[in-house]
């Protein structure tokens, strides 16, 4: 009797053994996204691992059924689609997420998160999505408070959420284990931190759609600089065309001259860990970059004249020797100050992103974490915005590093006559005032109330061609629908 009580103890220790050999296995072992290896570059921007996904990603299952346990959360119902994300049909994800599975499937963000556009030229049709184009109806900081915030929620526990997981996916009897005693607790304890991590933001003024404050999470966080009033918000910048020359200024303010250097670091602000860095990707990323053309403008010459978007060419033409002599040596390829920082007391703008980052910030980037080599080398202190390409132009809307003008015929007025509130988000384009439509039920229904009032949000600056006779304006207004 004793002997077979011997033998089931050591039977169920076997067990046990088994059990948890399989379990850390789960938990430990990492899956490559063959899916994707043979897609387009494009496919795989949308939806690769650029190695977050350990340090910032959330559980597959847990991550899906977030939006049906807290809608009251999100900004508006429809589940992610209330984030901005623009949303393929037939995908699983939307798009600027990854799923990879590193000890079980887990959802992160790509850098298409913030650099996929979105338009529609007409009211009725569907939208189409342009990467790697400025993220102009994303809110990353709705996200960002919306996991928080479920996390601090009672009702985020094992039993709800399990309960929710089995009304979609039936998990296996070690998955549910795992989930249960583990993955969820893990889970919640890591999303509430993320909140405290990211209390910093409730008292500055919000990003609202398609703007981030990139940089303060760098400084605040990764470079423990400690908190400061200091703010960055500013526009999801479009990714294009990006093949720059030794020197050129990157970023809005041209903190960084080297592309590999700002690719890395985008994605170390996304999460990414030495650890995890993942190579390949990245490099596929930055050579694409380099190549991936700007969107053809929808304005054609040839479209019927009563067309909003039909192009008169022959005020296009007067208009572009009007660009060539105002706007072509700061805009153009090959101006002499083209992609170039202008001092921020010639141009005028709101000078919060440019006092956001200092000399230390740079020096401790640089520096960053000295025992890997990250090949940092680049970071520098500036007083200025760059003079950006137009090339996309009519697709880059709101227009300022701030987003804080709505359209080129805003631009193109004193500060004082461009519209000091409107709304942002709304993704029907605007061929009149080429932008996007940021007036009226819809959009205000939509976007985010953008108060150029507001510390960071200044539409102030850029005088350049708002004393042009307005003959003139509109014919170089014309012209630019051609970029």
């Amino acid at each position: 009797m004793q002997s077979k009580i011997v033998r089931w103890i050591i039977v169920l220790l076997a067990l046990v053994l088994v059990i948890g050999a399989v379990g850390w296995y789960k938990l430990l072992r990492e899956v490559e996204q063959t899916s994707l290896k043979e897609s387009s570059a494009a496919e795989w921007f949308k939806y690769g691992s650029i190695g977050s996904e350990e340090e910032q990603g959330v559980p597959y299952w847990i991550w899906r059924v977030l939006p049906k346990m807290f809608p009251e959360y999100l900004p508006a119902p429809g589940g992610y689609a209330a984030l901005g994300v623009p949303w393929e049909q037939g995908q699983e994800l939307p798009v600027g997420f990854s799923k990879k599975t590193i000890g079980f499937p887990r959802v992160a963000f790509n850098c298409a998160f913030c650099h996929s556009a979105r338009y529609r030229l007409k009211a009725d049709e569907p939208a189409t999505i342009v990467v790697p184009g400025p993220g102009n109806t994303v809110r990353p900081q709705d996200y960002a408070r919306f996991l928080a915030a479920s996390a601090n929620d009672a009702r985020f526990n094992s039993d709800n959420i399990l309960e929710q997981i089995s009304l979609i996916y039936e998990l296996s009897w070690l998955d549910r284990q795992l989930y249960r005693y583990l993955i969820i607790p893990m889970t919640k304890k890591a999303l509430i931190q993320y909140g405290q991590e990211f209390a910093w933001a409730q008292g500055k003024p919000p990003w609202g759609t398609g703007r981030i404050d990139p940089f303060n999470p760098i400084k605040f966080g990764i470079l423990q600089m400690g908190i400061d009033a200091t703010i960055g918000n500013s526009d999801m910048m479009p990714l294009w065309n990006l093949k720059v020359r030794e020197g050129d200024a990157l970023h809005w303010d041209g903190l960084n001259t080297n592309l590999h250097e700002v690719v890395i670091s985008s994605a170390i602000g996304d999460g990414m860990t030495y650890k995890a860095i993942a190579h390949d990707s990245l490099d596929r990323i930055e050579a694409w970059l380099q190549e991936v053309p700007s969107p053809a403008s929808p304005f054609n010459a040839n479209e019927n004249p009563a067309s909003p978007y039909y192009l008169d060419e022959q005020q296009a033409a007067i208009g572009k020797a009007i660009y060539e002599q105002h706007c072509a040596t700061c805009h153009a390829p090959g101006g002499e100050r083209h992609r170039t920082v202008i001092p921020v007391e010639e141009v005028g703008t709101d000078r919060h992103r440019v006092d956001m980052w200092t000399a230390e910030a740079a020096k401790r980037y640089n520096a960053y974490q000295e025992d890997y080599d990250w090949g940092m080398r680049h970071f520098r202190d500036v007083d200025g915005y760059v003079a950006v390409p137009h090339d996309g132009l009519w697709l880059r809307g709101p227009y300022l590093h701030n987003g804080s003008v709505p359209t080129l015929r805003d631009m193109l007025k004193k500060p004082e006559d461009r519209p000091q509130v409107f709304y942002r988000g709304y993704d029907l384009f605007d061929p009149i005032n080429v932008g996007f439509v940021s007036q009226g039920e819809e959009a205000e229904r939509i976007g985010f109330r953008y108060d150029t009032g507001v510390p960071g949000n200044s539409n102030q600056g850029h005088l350049f061609g708002t004393d042009l006779p307005e003959d003139r304006k509109e014919a170089l207004l014309e012209y630019l629908k051609t970029l």
